[in-house]
């Protein structure tokens, strides 16, 4: 059985950020082709325009703790509101996706999102990760 190139594979937030993800940005992607200047780019699979959020993943270990989330989406997702007398951004994806790619002989992935939310509102919800219910374990601290 072959899994076809570029295929989603499903995971929580909680399997992927267990100790949270803090929003440092979010921009439109960019497609770079050799020997061409970079173009916005757009999602293969629905065809609408991708979108970068950056943060940082409090859980990596090393120097390395950045992290890219990719959302296609029509608008410019909003990050949540900072958290008061912090500079922190918490944010929980929803319709987690990962993509796996090899780059200069290493595994990677591309990690996709349906949707960026604040920990009050997945709370509310009542969802974290793919949209089912799931423990708070590993949440972003939520101010009161």
């Amino acid at each position: 059985m072959a899994i076809p190139a570029g295929h989603r594979f499903p995971i929580t937030f909680d399997e992927l950020f267990p100790q949270g993800f803090f929003v440092l940005k979010v921009e439109r992607a960019q497609e770079f082709n050799e020997g061409k200047a970079p173009r916005p780019a757009n999602d293969k699979v629905t065809g609408l325009p991708v979108w970068t959020v950056q943060g940082t993943d409090p859980s990596a270990r090393g120097k390395n703790t950045g992290a890219v989330v990719k959302i296609a989406s029509e608008y410019q997702p909003v990050p949540p509101e900072v958290l008061p007398g912090t500079p922190f951004r918490p944010a929980v994806f929803t319709g987690l996706k990962v993509s796996p790619y090899v780059r200069d002989g290493w595994v990677n992935y591309t990690i996709w999102a349906e949707e960026m939310v604040s920990p009050q509102e997945a709370a509310a919800k009542g969802r974290r990760g793919n949209g089912k219910s799931d423990s708070s374990a590993g949440a972003p601290p939520v101010a009161a």
